[in-house]
């Protein structure tokens, strides 16, 4: 900043930051809303239904296998750190696991959209 000792200023500018934070945390709520109205779930439901969705091949392998640790580490690293990142699997003392709510999603019947 170019003017360190003038106290208005400084406070002028961190209002300013201020206001532009809580602008842009208004508009991701809005946007957040308007995207639960259309689907009835949020951006991380989503993304999370999605993900499991791509990874489903691997998954059913892994929940298949006699030791889902072993079948999770022979996963490329990029494809591990994105099902950790979207809390697929984690990763317990030193043993990797697939998550209650991916299993769940994963065992469930599927739901052709259709209703009566």
């Amino acid at each position: 900043m170019q003017h360190e000792g003038d106290l208005d200023l400084r406070q002028m500018y961190q209002k300013r930051e201020e206001l532009i934070k809580a602008n842009r945390q208004l508009l991701a709520k809005n946007n957040e809303k308007r995207f639960y109205g259309m689907t009835g779930m949020t951006f991380n439901e989503k993304t999370f239904q999605n993900m499991i969705n791509f990874y489903k091949p691997e998954l059913k392998k892994i929940m298949n296998s006699k030791d889902e640790s072993n079948e999770i580490s022979k996963l490329p690293k990029n494809d591990r750190r994105i099902l950790k990142g979207n809390e697929i699997i984690t990763r317990g003392y030193g043993k990797y696991e697939i998550t209650p709510e991916a299993r769940d999603f994963l065992c469930a019947p599927v739901d052709s959209g259709r209703e009566g």
